[in-house]
């Protein structure tokens, strides 16, 4: 919507233009009725142009001082066509009042020095930005363009703008009848130089933006130079009477120039914000830095001076659950009230359900607590009760040992040697059996330490046994199960017989040296063991299993 009303306007300006330009091409003619018309609607024309472009100027733009210098150059241009009405329709050529005559073309150079420097002033600022307190103050340029003026104003007394020609001794600005001083070269100088120092300010501006930027400036640039060119040569070389005078062109191209600005984005601009606030749908106010409103939704934001300064900081509430916002814009401040009550009824609403979440989350998490303890009691339980079937048979044994055994007896003694033996076995083989294979390091003496221990409880049979040699092994938990059962069963069939014992690790299993009483038969074990006798003593090897079979 908003693209299309700028479309709409646009092609509107440039029509009236047109129009403007038509009213003055057949502006000379005879009929003095259908002159006046022509001149009157070329003036109305014109003049509604600029009006209406100074006021889009005020509505589209923030509060800075580029609009400022905007709007006086577009007073300016009101006031060279007002200035050029006085002296070419009311004052003219007549000779009876050459003073007024004289000043009218004074005036006249008023607004033609003025809007040069009105135009740079906005160019600078535009180049500089939000640096506003940075570099010199761009309003100097008024100064040659007040002391430009004054010397137009005080030609009588230097004639060093127009000088009356020697035949001519009064100066009438009439052509033919003066002379161009050195000034009003300086005059046209000054303008030259000031619209191309604005132009180059521009262009480096607009370098920075999109290429469109950049081809709209050029475009309006070309347009403006064109006219100009055309007036000042094929018009005249055409014998045809110019559609529009040189200081009507050079007041559209630089509106044209400034109007550009704006729709490149170089100015702070709040173009669409009134519909943008409208689909915001939120009170909405902007001020000038002085905090004075320069727009207001229809719904209105009421809050104090202080408020609203405290709102630029932080959030402020007036009233309980209106939620005052403020923030710093390019030419002021923006400020914003919210309405937050369905916002805390939400928020409440979320906080029930958050606590009824943790309640629930806490009575997960301790349900899964209990699980996983559970879980581990399972896993002992189920670990404990293989422990308890694995050692039962030898607890049994215990049990049966110590209900035969006497106190006294002559067998007393080795049977609670025997009990020994046993127990130690059960003690030792619930510790493996407790490990896990993981936790088992590659270097352990889980064995050797078992083996240790069953060797100085067969001291109680009366059997001198020892653990000899290597320490540690890289065996894996299930060969030490099994080379340590292995151990236990030759141990247990030979213990009447046992006399001495030697036993020591090697790499492949269990190697024993034993001394018996007499020759014992090999037991069934689970793992082969390997006999050789050799002066009344007795080698046996156990080798552990490799690959699925034992060797």
């Amino acid at each position: 919507m908003e693209h299309r009303t700028t479309r709409r306007n646009t092609a509107l300006f440039i029509g009236f233009l047109l129009l403007g330009g038509i009213f003055h091409y057949f502006d000379p003619t005879e009929n003095l009725f259908l002159n006046s018309f022509l001149f009157t609607g070329r003036f109305t024309v014109f003049a509604g142009l600029i009006l209406f472009w100074i006021r889009s100027v005020r509505a589209r733009l923030l509060p800075t001082r580029v609009r400022a210098c905007m709007v006086a150059a577009g007073i300016m241009m009101l006031c060279l066509l007002a200035a050029q009405v006085f002296s070419t329709r009311i004052v003219g050529d007549a000779p009876d009042v050459l003073a007024l005559q004289r000043f009218s073309k004074y005036l006249y150079w008023i607004p033609q020095t003025v809007s040069p420097a009105l135009f740079l002033m906005a160019c600078v600022r535009i180049r500089r930005g939000r640096q506003d307190g940075k570099g010199w103050d761009e309003r100097w340029l008024l100064i040659p363009a007040a002391l430009l003026s004054g010397m137009v104003l005080t030609n009588d007394l230097h004639h060093l703008v127009y000088r009356p020609k020697t035949n001519y001794p009064d100066l009438t600005i009439v052509t033919g009848r003066y002379a161009q001083g050195t000034a009003f070269y300086l005059l046209y100088a000054w303008m030259i130089l000031a619209f191309l120092a604005g132009l180059i300010l521009l262009f480096r501006e607009t370098g920075r933006r999109p290429a469109k930027g950049i081809a709209l400036l050029t475009g309006a640039t070309l347009a403006w130079l064109f006219m100009l060119l055309m007036n000042m040569l094929v018009w005249d070389w055409l014998h045809v009477h110019q559609p529009y005078s040189t200081q009507e062109i050079n007041i559209f191209g630089m509106l044209g120039i400034l109007e550009v600005c704006i729709r490149n984005r170089l100015i702070p601009s709040n173009e669409n914000h009134i519909g943008f606030f409208e689909q915001l749908g939120l009170p909405v106010m902007i001020t000038d830095r002085a905090l004075a409103p320069v727009y207001r939704t229809d719904r209105p934001v009421s809050a104090s001076e202080a408020e609203l300064r405290s709102s630029l900081e932080h959030p402020v509430y007036p009233r309980e659950e209106l939620r005052l916002s403020g923030m710093e814009i390019r030419a002021g401040y923006a400020f914003w009230t919210e309405d937050e009550s369905e916002l805390r009824r939400e928020s409440r609403r979320l906080e029930d359900a958050n606590e009824i979440l943790r309640e629930e989350n806490s009575l997960i998490r301790k349900e899964n607590e209990l699980k996983e303890k559970k879980a581990r009691l399972d896993a002992q339980n189920r670990i404990y009760d293989r422990i308890a079937e694995i050692l039962y048979p030898r607890q049994k044994r215990i049990e049966k040992l110590l209900e035969e055994a006497e106190p006294g007896s002559e067998g007393f003694g080795g049977a609670l040697g025997e009990c020994c033996v046993l127990n130690a076995w059960c003690k030792r083989k619930s510790n493996l059996l407790l490990l896990d294979e993981t936790a088992l390091p590659k270097k352990n003496r889980e064995l050797f330490l078992a083996l240790q221990e069953s060797a100085r409880f067969l001291k109680c049979c009366g059997v001198e046994a020892a653990a000899v040699g290597e320490e540690t092994t890289d065996f894996p938990l299930s060969d030490i199960h099994e080379l340590y059962d292995t151990f236990e069963g030759v141990i247990e069939s030979w213990l009447h017989a046992l006399r001495r014992l030697t036993v020591s690790l090697t790499g492949a299993g269990i190697r024993m040296a034993v001394e018996t009483d007499r020759e014992m038969p090999l037991p069934e074990t689970i793992l082969p063991v390997e006999a050789r006798s050799s002066e009344g003593t007795v080698f046996l090897t156990v080798h552990r299993r490799k690959e699925g079979a034992a060797e």
